[in-house]
């Protein structure tokens, strides 16, 4: 438990969250009338995600962004221990900004080398880490929204980053920047 939560707080500080910390408390619970199939400890997940702050259970202390960024931590230390195979992240990009979005799309791209990883993100820096991307697009048609799905071929996913950085119209420094990314 302890190389465990030690191993995800390191990951945590490479995520721009150098002040968080994931302690993974277990306890062996004496009283055999605790025993269950899946053993005799209790296992209690505590997080700090401000300095100064004492650890508190975890539902009760970090919000959306910061709990993908943890579950991201941790799925760094175990991917390749093989488990569920698929991840999805949803708004891991949260009140971040671009440093941060770049070790993040990382951190993800590894975590990719054993696993399927889907992620929805509004940053360019995350974005372009991915293998494969596409665009989803809402548009109103009377009384109905409909949503589309695209793939997006190379030349789609340079505009789209390109997009993603500096708005709608496409200029040939977006584009450059893009294709940098």
């Amino acid at each position: 438990a302890k190389l465990f939560s030690d191993s995800v707080s390191a990951e945590l500080g490479e995520l721009k969250m150098s002040d968080a910390r994931l302690d993974v408390m277990l306890a062996w619970q004496e009283d055999s009338v605790h025993w269950n199939a899946l053993g005799a400890d209790s296992i209690k997940w505590l997080a700090r995600t401000n300095r100064g702050e004492e650890p508190k259970p975890l539902q009760k202390v970090a919000s959306g962004g910061e709990l993908s960024r943890l579950m991201l931590a941790i799925r760094r230390v175990i991917a390749d221990r093989g488990g569920i195979g698929v991840y999805l992240f949803d708004e891991i990009d949260t009140g971040m900004g671009g440093q941060t979005a770049f070790t993040v799309g990382k951190k993800l791209k590894s975590v990719s080398k054993h696993n399927q990883v889907l992620c929805i993100t509004h940053l360019p820096q995350v974005a372009a880490f991915a293998d494969h991307n596409v665009v989803v697009r809402k548009q109103a048609q009377g009384k109905r929204t409909h949503t589309q799905v695209s793939a997006l071929s190379k030349k789609e996913r340079q505009e789209e980053l390109a997009r993603m950085l500096g708005g709608e119209e496409l200029t040939r420094k977006t584009m450059e920047n893009a294709r940098e990314l």
